[in-house]
């Protein structure tokens, strides 16, 4: 029951479902945390809470975020404190069931749920007269994102029969990420290819991305929808974009530019202002949307927004020790899970294509998807599933050479693993 609790809870932040209070936005996210909570606290499936270093890693940087939050003004805090409370009981859920949680079952659930949200989205698109840029249903596109990233996944490990269906199900991804028009899922899926394609070799991998590029451009010029060839034509050459001046000048935007480059560049500009002027502790969480409601009134709504991007966000309104805290998490991640998957080749537990790939088509994605989205639940949220990657493989391994002794009891005094991979993978 309680992996069907965690993987909902996913998938309600990729639903169009909340209620706004005057305080916080609510999602049933909240509501499926506090229930796997006090399920866990009260029933004695947990004997004994166990704090893992993924777990202990995100305390002093969602600490400081608060901190911070508080150092703006009394409600600003408190909308944070609660939403710390939420994301930070979703992690002690985690760490406590990442010691009996099955992976792969979680993960084809995650990949069932988002195929589904996928359908409802491109449908109701569609009916609305939408048959591209599918991008008006706010919550759901993300799914757009995060489909491929779970894809990849279950492709390192899958049986050689079920990856021949999941390839077909990889390249039927790629003209809905065109007509989607979600630039930053297309970049990733776009990289996904390039990794998976090389077995995640990094001297290969170049070429390939220099390839999908150059695959990319022609699109660009035989595309007759305007909207996609726009799309993609920004990818193509995202520093031309973004001339807040123009249209601040002027009244409208530059010929090729989009509401959100421009917002990007107009928010990065701000950012290194502040940077400069609160480089240690920054000008405190959520601060930066109220300067420029008070200092940039007359710019358009589209332009008043946050920041799109953690570690940009993180860096302006948390400062140099905010930033260091958060990159420890993603550094600390990496590393860990390299540990895992070197432990696990040496036992014959997974294939060297398979150690190589896991850190690239997970963590790199999250990286890329929190530098370039706006802060929230979804972020934190994806903060907690890199910091706690390495005990959640680690555990899903021990999970895989648990049962494969039960299988084969006379292979426990050997040191390795059967002497091979797992099913599916490649040396």
């Amino acid at each position: 029951m309680m992996r069907y609790l965690l993987t909902f809870a996913i998938l309600s932040l990729f639903l169009p479902i909340r209620l706004e209070t005057g305080l916080v936005l609510l999602r049933p996210f909240e509501l499926i945390t506090l229930l796997s909570l006090i399920i866990g606290l009260t029933t004695g499936r947990w004997r004994g809470l166990v704090f893992p270093a993924g777990f202990l890693l995100l305390l002093p940087f969602l600490g400081w975020h608060m901190v911070s939050a508080f150092s703006v003004d009394i409600e600003n805090g408190l909308r944070e404190l609660l939403q710390m409370s939420a994301v930070g009981a979703f992690a002690l859920v985690l760490a406590q069931e990442a010691r009996r949680l099955d992976t792969h079952q979680t993960v084809n659930i995650l990949l069932f749920g988002m195929v589904l949200i996928l359908a409802y989205t491109i449908a109701w698109h569609v009916a609305h007269g939408y048959p591209v840029g599918w991008k008006h249903l706010f919550d759901p596109r993300l799914v757009f994102t995060f489909l491929p990233i779970t894809l990849a996944g279950l492709l390192l490990f899958a049986s050689r029969a079920k990856r021949r269906n999941l390839w077909f199900a990889w390249a039927g991804l790629l003209p809905l990420l065109v007509l989607s028009g979600e630039r930053k899922a297309f970049l990733i899926y776009l990289f996904l290819t390039a990794a998976l394609l090389t077995r995640g070799r990094l001297a290969a991998m170049v070429p390939a991305i220099a390839a999908g590029f150059v695959g990319l451009f022609v699109l660009s010029t035989t595309m007759d929808n305007a909207y996609i060839q726009k799309q993609l034509q920004t990818m193509l050459d995202p520093l031309s974009m973004g001339q807040y001046e123009y249209l601040a000048a002027k009244g409208k935007y530059a010929p090729g530019d989009t509401p959100s480059n421009v917002q990007r560049s107009f928010a990065f500009t701000l950012s290194k202002r502040l940077i400069s002027e609160h480089p240690l502790m920054g000008v405190g969480t959520n601060q930066f949307k109220n300067i420029i409601d008070t200092e940039f009134r007359s710019l358009p709504d589209e332009l008043r927004l946050g920041i799109h991007g953690e570690f940009q966000r993180i860096f302006t309104e948390n400062g140099i020790i905010g930033l260091s805290l958060y990159l420890l998490i993603w550094a600390a991640a990496w590393f860990r899970l390299s540990r895992v998957l070197g432990s696990a080749l040496f036992h014959g537990l997974i294939g060297a294509a398979q150690a190589r790939l896991l850190p690239l088509v997970v963590l790199v994605p999250c990286a890329f998807y929190v530098g370039t989205e706006a802060s929230g639940t979804r972020a934190f949220v994806t903060l907690i599933l890199v910091s706690l990657l390495p005990e959640l493989t680690g555990h899903g391994l021990c999970l895989v050479l648990n049962r494969a002794r039960r299988s084969h009891p006379t292979s426990t005094g050997h040191s390795r693993f059967l002497g091979r991979a797992l099913p599916g993978s490649t040396r």
